[in-house]
């Protein structure tokens, strides 16, 4: 446990110290940093405000674990993201003699603050899960957590989550149990 908060306040100062140089949560102009320069759009769809990206998890020993979970999501304003994505992940546990791939798919969103890099998410997912009996049952997972991010020019960030999931069953649990540590990468088109 000790492992994991040093972390955590590791990457939270290290994230703090690469934001005083300019502030890279505001979107505009990329030479002056200033949205009044960037033309206004006439409505519908803007590609600049896409981004696709999602994580990629894999454990090895007693217990296999691989996922990868791609999104795409869209900046419905300056501060709020709102995506799809999907989910495909394998589990192995040896000593129960059991394998099996999980799959589903998700809706999400997120409010990004402004100035500091600290984001909200939620998140109601849809897995279909192999239970230890070998019956495939459907689960509905709704979390609610936040997480840091760091930019990297326009959209695009890293990311890790810390996230709650308010329906833990014996099954989900297979997945990950509370508290449940995402990290990715979103790319801005």
């Amino acid at each position: 446990m000790t492992k994991y908060f040093l972390l955590i306040i590791t990457l939270v100062i290290s994230t703090l110290g690469f934001s005083q140089e300019e502030d890279p949560y505001v979107f505009g102009d990329k030479t002056t940093n200033n949205t009044a320069t960037k033309p206004a759009k006439d409505g519908g769809f803007d590609w600049e405000r896409v981004t696709v990206g999602g994580g990629l998890g894999m454990t090895f020993g007693s217990i296999t674990y691989i996922e990868i979970s791609p999104s795409i999501g869209y900046y419905f304003t300056d501060n709020i993201l709102a995506g799809i994505g999907g989910n495909y992940t394998y589990y192995s546990e040896k000593a129960a003699n059991f394998n099996t791939s999980i799959y589903g798919g998700r809706v999400f969103g997120e409010y990004i603050f402004s100035n500091i890099p600290i984001l909200l998410h939620t998140e109601l997912e849809l897995i279909n899960i192999e239970s230890y009996d070998n019956t495939r049952i459907n689960i509905v997972n709704p979390y609610i957590g936040g997480g840091l991010k760091q930019s990297f020019g326009g959209h695009s960030y890293f990311f890790i989550l810390v996230l709650w999931n308010l329906n833990e069953t014996k099954e989900s649990f297979l997945l990950q149990p509370n508290p449940v540590i995402r990290g990715g990468i979103a790319i801005g088109l």
